[in-house]
């Protein structure tokens, strides 16, 4: 359970994780020992999975950014499925990866040096694989927003 503090405390954190427990306390009604164990607690909990750097628009823009949709074969075996998601876990290129419903049965944010990097990931990890039925690829051209939040308020403190 989450109280107040809490949904507060995961909300500034989320829009930036490097505010000290002092300029957190600035707008957060609790002193900067009592958000340093909150912090604490959230993180031992898992409630706070990890705390990454995010680049620059600029920078992520030097690279060639692919939205892929993947269809599988209808009658993938379990085995295959299972080896496909572990591989793209694995990948350091692919940024996202979605099981989504629809058409599509997963969708991909894949991230390369060039074309030619993207067409070997390709390849090798889409083109070859067994299970993949088809795969299609847009190209991202600009950057809008990448925000990658999700406002908590008093409904999740119930989760």
């Amino acid at each position: 359970m989450f109280d107040n503090f809490d949904l507060k405390l995961l909300n500034a954190m989320q829009e930036d994780a490097d505010r000290t427990a002092e300029q957190l306390a600035e707008i957060i009604a609790l002193s900067p020992s009592a958000i340093a164990r909150r912090l604490r607690r959230l993180r031992e909990e898992g409630h706070i999975a990890q705390t990454i750097a995010l680049l620059p628009t600029a920078m992520a823009d030097r690279r060639l950014r692919a939205l892929v949709n993947i269809q599988l074969h209808d009658h993938a075996p379990a085995g295959g499925l299972a080896e496909l998601k572990e591989r793209m876990r694995a990948l350091d290129q692919v940024q996202l990866c979605l099981e989504v419903s629809g058409t599509t049965d997963m969708l991909l944010l894949v991230a390369s040096r060039d074309m030619a990097e993207f067409n070997a990931f390709a390849d090798a990890e889409l083109g070859s694989n067994p299970v993949v039925q088809r795969y299609e690829t847009s190209f991202v051209k600009k950057e809008i927003k990448n925000r990658p939040m999700i406002r908590l308020d008093e409904r999740d403190a119930q989760a």
